[in-house]
Parts: C-alpha cells; sequence; structure tokens
C-alpha cells in the first residue's frame, strides 16, 4: 500500500472545494470558445478528481496510473486554456510520483514530465526560455522524495520510542523485583530465624517450667510468648513472600501511560471505578500498553484512544485508532502475532475476553472485557 505525500498543507475539505472549483472555473475561462472552455473545465474536473483520490491509501500501481493521467490531463488541459492555471493541477499531480512509481520508472516519468511542461509553458507564453519552467518538476519530485524519507524516519523513531518506554518499564520492574527478593532474603534470614529461634527457645523454658512445677504464674507468660513468636513468624513469612511477588502496575498507571504514548492519544473512563485483582488489573495494563505499542509501530501518526467502560459485572476497556492518516505510511515489517497472542493469554488467565481486528470505518480495535 502507498499513500498519499507528506508534505502537502492540510487543507479543510471545504477550502479544498473551492480551491480546486476556482481551478476549474479559471480553465473554462481561459479557453476560447463554448466548445473548449466546456472541454477544459471537464479536463480539469477529471484531473482534479484523479489527485485528491491519490491523497487516499492505494495500492502502488493504482496511484502511478492516476498520478500519470492526472499529469497528462493537465498538460492538455492548458493546451485548451492556455490563459488558465491549468499547470497548477500538473505541478500537484508529478509530487505523487514518488508513492507509485519505483525509482527507474518514476525517473522516465518525471523526464517526461519535465519535458512536457517545458514546452507546454514555452508554448502559451511564446518564449523558448520559459522550457526552463519545466526544471520545477524534478525539483518537487525530489522535496516530495526528501520529506516522504524525513516523515518514516520520524515514525521509526516514535515507534523506536514507544518500544523503549515498555523495555525500560520492564527492565524496572525486573530491577525492583531483584532488590525486592534481595530485602526478602534479608528479612528471612535476620527475623525469620531469630522468631524460630526464640520460639524454640520459649518452648524449651517452659519444658523446664513445668518439669520444675512452677505455678501458673509462670507458665502462662511462657505460652503468650511462644504464641507471640510463632504468629510473628507466620507474618515473617508472609511479608518476605510478597516482597518476591512480581512487581505490578494496575489501572491508576494507565493515565501515565498514555501521557507518555509518543503521538496523539486519549484516555476516557466511564461507570464507577471498582476495585480489582492486582494480578487481573496488571494484565490489562499490559495489554494497554501492547495496544498502544502496536498503534505507534503500525499506525504512524493516528490518533489513539483508550476507553474504560465501568459495568457491573465486567471492565469493558477499548484501544483504537483510526489507521494511518494517507499522507503516512507503515515503516516497519509485518509482525509476528506474539503480541496479540501473548495479550489474549494474559487476559484469558485472569478471566477475561479479548478481541482485535480492523474496524468497520477505518483502522485498528483491540476490545477486552475482564469480569469484576
Amino acid at each position: 500500500m502507498s499513500t498519499g505525500p507528506t508534505w502537502r498543507v492540510r487543507l479543510p475539505l471545504w477550502l479544498k472545494i473551492v480551491v480546486w472549483g476556482a481551478l476549474i472555473v479559471l480553465c473554462y475561462a481561459g479557453a476560447h470558445g463554448l466548445p473548449s472552455r466546456i472541454a477544459a473545465a471537464a479536463l480539469m474536473a477529471l484531473a482534479v478528481a484523479g489527485i485528491a483520490a491519490t491523497s487516499r491509501p492505494l495500492p502502488d500501481r493504482a496511484l502511478a496510473w492516476l498520478a500519470a493521467g492526472s499529469c497528462a490531463v493537465s498538460v492538455i488541459t492548458v493546451l485548451l486554456a492556455p490563459n488558465g492555471v491549468g499547470e497548477v493541477a500538473m505541478f500537484v499531480a508529478v509530487t505523487r510520483f514518488p508513492y507509485g512509481f519505483d525509482s527507474r520508472v518514476g525517473a522516465v516519468f518525471t523526464v517526461a514530465a519535465t519535458i512536457g511542461a517545458g514546452a507546454v509553458v514555452a508554448w502559451i507564453s511564446g518564449s523558448p526560455a520559459a522550457a526552463l519552467a519545466g526544471l520545477g518538476v524534478p525539483l518537487l519530485v525530489q522535496r516530495s522524495m526528501d520529506h516522504r524519507a524525513l516523515v518514516a524516519e520520524r515514525d521509526r523513531a516514535r515507534t523506536l520510542l514507544a518500544e523503549l518506554e515498555a523495555s525500560r518499564e520492564a527492565e524496572a520492574a525486573a530491577a525492583a523485583l531483584r532488590e525486592r527478593g534481595r530485602i526478602a532474603r534479608d528479612l528471612h534470614d535476620l527475623l525469620a530465624h531469630s522468631l524460630a529461634g526464640l520460639s524454640l527457645q520459649v518452648q524449651a523454658a517452659r519444658a523446664i517450667a513445668l518439669r520444675e512445677g512452677a505455678p501458673a504464674a509462670v507458665l502462662t507468660p511462657l505460652d503468650t510468648a511462644a504464641a507471640l513468636a510463632r504468629d510473628g513468624l507466620g507474618e515473617a513469612r508472609a511479608a518476605v513472600s510478597a516482597l518476591r511477588d512480581p512487581v505490578t502496575l494496575g489501572l491508576d498507571a494507565l493515565p501515565a501511560l498514555v501521557e507518555r504514548f509518543p503521538g496523539t492519544a486519549t484516555l476516557t473512563v466511564d461507570g464507577e471505578p471498582g476495585e480489582f485483582d492486582p494480578g487481573t488489573a496488571h494484565a490489562v495494563y499490559r495489554a494497554v500498553q501492547e495496544s498502544l505499542t502496536n498503534a505507534a509501530r503500525y499506525a504512524p501518526g493516528a490518533s489513539v484512544a483508550v476507553a474504560l467502560t465501568w459495568r457491573p459485572a465486567a471492565l469493558q476497556v477499548r484501544v483504537s485508532d483510526e489507521g494511518p492518516p494517507a499522507d503516512r505510511a507503515v515503516t516497519t515489517g509485518v509482525g509476528t502475532g506474539l503480541g496479540l497472542a501473548g495479550m489474549a493469554e494474559r487476559l484469558r488467565a485472569a478471566g477475561g475476553t479479548m478481541r482485535a481486528g480492523p474496524r468497520p470505518e477505518g483502522g485498528w480495535q483491540v476490545s477486552m472485557e475482564v469480569p469484576r
């Protein structure tokens, strides 16, 4: 798939209609005789339609022929309406060449368009020197190629940034887990061992006191001390076990995740938030993180919307994008699908479900639902 050029000014639709309509009217007025005027206006309308079509994602061959056809029709329009502005459409059409042709074929069409544009301008002006105006064609083509490459590099950089943020977060979590493991080992060695030894000593003291016929006033505090030592040992073991659990990020970390997204992303929350099991909340967080990384990778320049909807029985999460704009191209290779598979497996382990696929209106959407 190819996309339209990246350098053009983004005009609103109504302004585009006004500009292209004005070109058609000027071509009509620039021709001589009613038949020539009607033909010039019709050809300019055809060229405008072709140029507008190249602004949408199209297969390479279709885009190439649309660009070449619009350029040729514009040249004919200039011949029919020498006092019009058909050359404007011609120069716009040639900027589409880098998006439909490979380098060799594109060079041939660029040379042909340069010669044609120069000849037409020289003919309508009556000055052979005016043929130098055709040199604007290769300059515009080169400008379009350079800017396309620049935007592609920027999109790649944003993709790498999203992946880097995810890897940094994973590395930080691993480092925190290692530190918690070290602390857990220290607690186990210092506290748990001490409490276990204390419990044994108290039990030995009680046994001796009982053998010597000590009264209840002595045995009761010893029983209490033994119970406290046993309880403390259990709590110490529970604390050590908690420290060894993986570090999890929950739903409260989603705003910061969306804010770090290297592009335009929004987060909306609907309904009354509820409490979630930490493991389930972490699964949702990782799924949203993977969805945002995929959006940066496969939909550069697209706006991403993250929506959380709290239902009485479940939390619904939707991450959607509109697909790459018409002036952007996906700069990464085809994915392996392991990311989506990992997301689905993680959510299934938490009792949830996930669906991912293209949206009817364009773009991609990941929908998740996990029980409350």
